[in-house]
C-alpha cells in the first residue's frame, strides 16, 4: 500500500475536514517500523523508520540511518509518504 499526504492544493495549506480526517487516518495506521520519508516542496528533509506514536495519531517519532530520533507533529508543512527502507 502506498501512503501518501500532500496538504497542498493549488498552493495553499488549506486543509478541508475531509483532506484532515484523511490525514489523521494516515498517520494513525502507521506502526513502529514502517519506513516513511517527509517531504515539503518534493525535496525529502527527513526519511527513516517510525520509532513511536501517539494513541490520537497527532506525532510520530521518526529514526533516521544513523539513529536521530526526531518528533513531528501532523501539522507540521511536510508530506508524509511511505519510504524504502535504506
Amino acid at each position: 500500500m502506498r501512503m501518501v499526504w500532500n496538504d497542498s492544493f493549488d498552493g495553499t495549506t488549506a486543509v478541508s475536514g475531509s483532506m484532515r480526517s484523511r490525514r489523521v487516518s494516515i498517520w494513525k495506521s502507521l506502526e513502529p517500523g514502517d519506513a516513511v520519508a517527509l517531504s515539503h516542496g518534493g525535496f525529502v528533509y527527513h526519511r527513516g523508520t517510525v520509532d513511536d506514536r501517539t494513541a490520537d495519531g497527532q506525532m510520530i517519532w521518526v529514526v533516521d540511518h544513523i539513529g536521530d530520533r526526531r518528533l513531528f507533529h501532523i501539522d507540521d508543512d511536510y508530506d508524509l509518504s511511505e519510504a524504502d527502507r535504506t
